[in-house]
């Protein structure tokens, strides 16, 4: 299994989501835009819209 920035990304959007879903909060962030935020970064680096590699 080949973990890239763009599966890790969707690792991170998947805890964030179930945090959420079970009511733990993290102080004052905002758990569903910042799971949102990671989900759509996933795809940008998996579209091509940023390469890492020079």
């Amino acid at each position: 299994m080949r973990l890239d920035l763009s599966a890790i990304l969707l690792l991170v959007a998947i805890v964030l989501f179930v945090l959420d879903a079970l009511s733990i909060s993290l102080g004052s962030l905002a758990l569903v835009p910042l799971g949102l935020a990671a989900f759509a970064a996933s795809f940008l680096f998996t579209r091509g819209g940023f390469s890492l590699r020079g």
